[in-house]
């Protein structure tokens, strides 16, 4: 039986409307949360790490989340060690690029002294915390995987896999001067790394990084659900609250008036803020480089398994937040999946779009950008989603689609199941299309076996979206096709062979690829330029 989903308030803060969506990039910006809020990529300074915030200033803001909003919330909230990212915030200089990243913890206003979230005092502990880069696109996407098949920090069965790209991954104790923190690039065509080659400690690179107790930003937005539990198995209250996170008309301002009186004052000494300084040559690129291209940033939060929460915010942290932690029942499952992180990076010193200029080092120059606008935006209303049923293999496949902001609209019917979705042999998938034409809408979607007791759970629906039981995957372009051998080529899988010969471009402007058979290493969207014409085609 579908579970119904609270009607949500759709968004309308003026600081929190896209900024980008590169290549039909999913970009967070719902609620409190941002992701370069009216442009802000950072700016130039200098800071001194040494565990204070006072180099810092709002204006370096790249990223914002919401507190009290990871698993712990809904399922766990006696644990200690609060994992809650807050902010992230980004400079530079001649010589280096300077990071920090606000945790709270505001578990003192409901929690005992000593209880649940204050047990340590409220610190945080030796937890690994990730920065991830992306600093040239061009580079092999990282996964997050050692060659063995393992977790960078952890085993193989719950981590954190990187599907936005990456090429340089930070590894730290929450507790600095514990461990040996290291920085970690691929190894091999598949984006894996190990702790040979493709792991240098922070001291060799002369990377540092400090903590300070305490809160710098001007606000602190914290929302105020939580989950009601019978017993450590039981759930009394809807899941659907989890989408409260995305209504900003769900967050208290804890440090304005009037301070809501359901809750104790906040003590901003339980909050932690982190502080780091990479070199840039330990990244190959030069102040000029950063300031004319940009690069990626995302901050993770883990628990030593898997991911807790992260800036910018990615669906991934909430997506098991109900099930149980394999090892304790009370607690959540986010703590040991796997979290494919999907959604976009943070830009820092340019908002990231087109091409992107060579390495000061390396010598290959991209060839001119093909103009394409790839963007799986909704035309004129038309929706299209699509289910991969390859892992669940159902006889049929069923779509309940409804518009949240507008009393939970149906558009797919009135009763459940909903619309039996069609077979594309185009893609493989099952296909399911609609007309939509409210001009806020907030869609939402659940695939399910036709009322048989399989379905998803309620997913944001994305227009040309790709989902499985686990849920979003990626994304369709309108217009793309498998195979197109009226064309001139063909696709199967990362290869494209091309009767006369061509050349593949990644979503950057930059060629990968030339000849009659080219293959790449990461699947995704790449435009192919042959005698004829200009194509968009999915390799995957």
């Amino acid at each position: 039986m579908r579970i119904k989903t609270l009607a949500a308030v759709a968004a309308a803060s003026f600081a929190w409307l896209p900024v980008f969506a590169q290549d039909g990039a999913l970009v967070e910006n719902r609620a409190f949360y941002s992701t370069n809020a009216n442009g802000a990529v950072g700016r130039q300074a200098t800071i001194t790490v040494d565990g204070e915030f006072n180099d810092w200033s709002d204006d370096m803001i790249v990223s914002l989340g919401g507190a009290n909003d990871m698993c712990s919330t809904f399922h766990g909230s006696h644990e200690n060690c609060v994992l809650d990212m807050y902010a992230i915030y980004a400079a530079w200089d001649d010589s280096n690029l300077y990071l920090a990243w606000q945790m709270c913890n505001t578990g003192d206003t409901w929690a005992r002294p000593g209880d649940g979230p204050l047990t340590d005092g409220g610190r945080i502990g030796d937890v690994p915390f990730i920065v991830a880069l992306s600093v040239n696109p061009e580079a092999v996407a990282m996964t997050g995987k050692l060659t063995d098949g393992r977790f960078i920090w952890g085993g193989a069965e719950s981590g954190v896999q990187f599907v936005s790209h990456v090429d340089h991954l930070f590894f730290m104790s929450g507790k600095p001067g514990l461990g040996e923190p290291s920085m970690f690039t691929a190894v091999d065509a598949a984006g894996n790394s190990d702790y040979g080659n493709g792991c240098r400690s922070f001291t060799n690179l002369g990377i540092k990084y400090a903590l300070k107790e305490g809160f710098a930003p001007s606000h602190l937005w914290r929302q105020r659900t939580a989950a009601e539990w019978s017993d450590a198995t039981t759930l009394v209250s809807d899941p659907s609250i989890i989408n409260n996170i995305y209504d900003e008309e769900n967050y208290d301002n804890l440090l304005a008036e009037p301070y809501p009186d359901f809750l104790k004052p906040h003590d901003t000494s339980f909050d932690s803020f982190y502080e780091m300084q990479i070199p840039l040559s330990a990244l190959g690129i030069t102040r000029e480089w950063l300031e004319n291209n940009g690069i990626g940033l995302r901050v993770v939060a883990t628990r030593g398994e898997s991911g807790i929460d992260c800036l910018p915010h990615d669906p991934s942290m909430v997506d098991n937040v109900f099930e149980i932690y394999a090892k304790d029942n009370s607690t959540s499952h986010e703590k040991d999946d796997i979290d494919m992180i999907t959604y976009e990076l943070a830009s820092v010193g340019k908002i990231r779009t087109g091409v992107v200029d060579p390495l000061p080092n390396p010598d290959p120059t991209p060839d001119p950008t093909p103009d394409p606008d790839p963007t799986p935006s909704p035309v004129d209303g038309n929706y299209t989603i699509y289910y991969d049923n390859s892992s669940t293999s159902w006889n049929a496949v069923f779509c309940w689609v409804w518009d949240a902001a507008d009393g939970n609209k149906s558009y797919s019917g009135e009763i459940w199941p909903g619309v039996a979705a069609t077979l594309d042999s185009a893609t493989g998938y099952y296909k399911y299309s609609f007309n939509c034409e409210s001009e806020s809408p907030k869609l939402m979607c659940i695939f399910n076996n036709g009322g048989s007791g399989a379905q998803t759970k309620d997913l944001e629906l994305v227009n040309n979206g790709i989902y499985n039981m686990s849920g979003y995957t990626g994304s369709n372009v309108s217009g793309v096709q498998a195979v197109i051998e009226d064309a001139g080529f063909k696709v199967e899988g990362l290869t494209v062979s091309i009767v006369n010969g061509g050349e593949l471009y990644n979503m950057y402007g930059v060629k990968v690829g030339t000849g009659t058979e080219i293959s790449v290493k990461t699947a995704g969207l790449y435009i192919l330029k042959t005698s004829q014409a200009s194509y968009k085609v999915v390799l995957k």
